[in-house]
């Protein structure tokens, strides 16, 4: 589990260690940076398309990672979406609107890509 950054610092006091989320915006610290091996590539929803809403209004996330990745954290724009396996599709529940879609893997390597929701 991520914890906020006050949590963490009481755990850290306590000396109890607790894992930190990944790095998403630029100019994150070097501790952070994403080591070796290939970002994550977004393969649902396609790049640059427009996505027309259903009834459930659900979007389906899914990204192809290197077998070193456990988890995937799903954004739009500065918006966390949620997290997954590597393996697994995250239902985004999504309002009309223009959207960058970003997956982040634990080791701090993304992949974006621009949807229009209607």
């Amino acid at each position: 589990m991520n914890w906020p950054g006050n949590l963490l610092s009481l755990f850290q006091r306590a000396g109890l260690a607790r894992r930190l989320p990944p790095p998403f915006l630029p100019g994150t610290p070097a501790e952070f940076a994403a080591r070796s091996g290939s970002p994550p590539c977004i393969i649902s929803p396609s790049h640059d398309r427009e996505i027309l809403l259903a009834s459930a209004n659900t979007i389906p996330l899914r990204a192809k990672a290197d077998a070193d990745v456990r988890d995937v954290y799903w954004f739009a724009g500065k918006t966390f979406l949620g997290k997954c396996s590597a393996a697994e599709v995250l239902s985004w529940k999504s309002a009309p609107g223009d959207y960058e879609l970003t997956a982040l893997d634990d080791h701090g390597r993304a992949d974006s890509c621009k949807v229009i929701v209607r």
